[in-house]
């Protein structure tokens, strides 16, 4: 049985990389992040490149209909471009919507085609947000790719600005990355950006931008299992009714911490994963937690597609039985929420509960 009426993935990555392995060298493991940064789309690809970049939105539909997932949100990320997510999403319009990124600005500056610029960034985000199916920006706000050096909070702060100002202009929400992986890839953009590090800065925002949602991808959880960024994020949402946490890598009990918060709506829950990423599900029977997802180096790089969503829809399911908790909630959870901040079209517009005042 389908676990809700209508089920929204919100943090999908239907593009992958491809590497060419005999290229890379011996150096392949500790470079590879960097150079998908700079990947290639596929149709645009000769041969020689190092990673190309490609469609793999046939995987996603095959997993969308094995779970019963009815809507996919598209993000970039690691050289993943606006323009397959637009084809994907033209190819199903009623099965995906995407999320605005900076691609070509940030790829222009890798390569020391043009220098990096917020305001070029600005413009490139204001061009995909006029796009039909692009409804937010992210995934996270980034910033300057070739930098190296910390950046103080008070000019960091300046830059988000300009990603704000166009959520603004256009009346979508921000994604804001929170959350790390351990493993390979490295977390130099958690060093860098104090955003990465302390989630309760995004109330700094919402003060100069209350008309701004912001979405906490991951919900602070993204690997691992120390839970102080779920913390801060959770001071933040029970603070905004318009702050949204992902909770689809969470497992059963951490659950606990944003629904048991009463300053927290059931109606702030998103059903979030991240469908498409490196990570795979660490299991350790007995502990506390007993599972959770991590990008383990010594197994090297998953080549199969990892299952996100049994594992996510397994643990969410787990807290519904064990908290009895009501499948109208559950159904807010699953894809009300997300329909209604990414304004979705959906078959009946009384699917999700309601109240009218008598």
């Amino acid at each position: 049985m389908k676990l809700g009426r209508f089920i929204v993935e919100t943090h999908c990555h239907a593009q992958r990389h491809a590497v060419n392995v005999q290229a890379q060298g011996d150096d392949s493991y500790g470079n590879l992040a960097d150079k998908m940064k700079t990947a290639v789309p596929e149709e645009e690809a000769d041969g020689d490149e190092d990673v190309i970049v490609y469609d793999n939105s046939e995987r996603v539909l095959r997993d969308m209909e094995t779970y019963g997932v009815d809507y996919c949100v598209l993000l970039s990320g690691f050289g993943m471009t606006n323009e397959i997510n637009r084809q994907i999403i033209e190819s199903d319009p009623d099965k995906f919507v995407a999320a605005a990124a900076p691609v070509q600005t940030k790829k222009k500056a890798l390569r020391g085609e043009e220098e990096w610029s917020w305001e070029a960034a600005a413009a490139e985000l204001d061009e995909w947000l006029q796009e039909d199916g692009f409804r937010m920006t992210g995934e996270g706000i980034r910033g300057d790719p070739t930098r190296t050096e910390p950046i103080e909070w008070s000019e960091r702060k300046k830059d988000m600005r300009k990603v704000f100002d166009v959520a603004a202009k256009h009346e979508v929400p921000v994604r804001w990355h929170t959350g790390y992986a351990s493993g390979y890839g490295g977390n130099h953009l958690f060093n860098l950006y104090p955003d990465w590090e302390d989630p309760t800065l995004a109330s700094q925002m919402k003060a100069e931008y209350p008309e701004v949602p912001i979405i906490f991808d991951h919900g602070g959880m993204q690997a691992g299992w120390r839970e102080e960024y779920v913390d801060r994020c959770c001071q933040v949402a029970a603070s905004f009714d318009d702050v949204y946490m992902e909770i689809g890598l969470y497992w059963k009990d951490l659950m606990k911490k944003p629904m048991n918060d009463p300053n927290i709506g059931i109606e702030q829950i998103l059903w979030g994963n991240d469908w498409g990423a490196s990570m795979v599900q660490h299991s350790q029977p007995n502990e506390d937690p007993p599972v959770y997802w991590e990008q383990i180096e010594d197994r090297g790089l998953p080549a199969h597609q990892p299952d996100y969503w049994g594992a996510g829809l397994r643990q969410l399911q787990k807290y519904a039985m064990e908290t009895d908790l009501p499948q109208d909630d559950l159904n807010l959870i699953l894809g009300g929420n997300a329909a209604r901040l990414f304004d979705l079209d959906i078959p009946d517009d009384r699917m999700f509960q309601q109240y009218v005042s008598i």
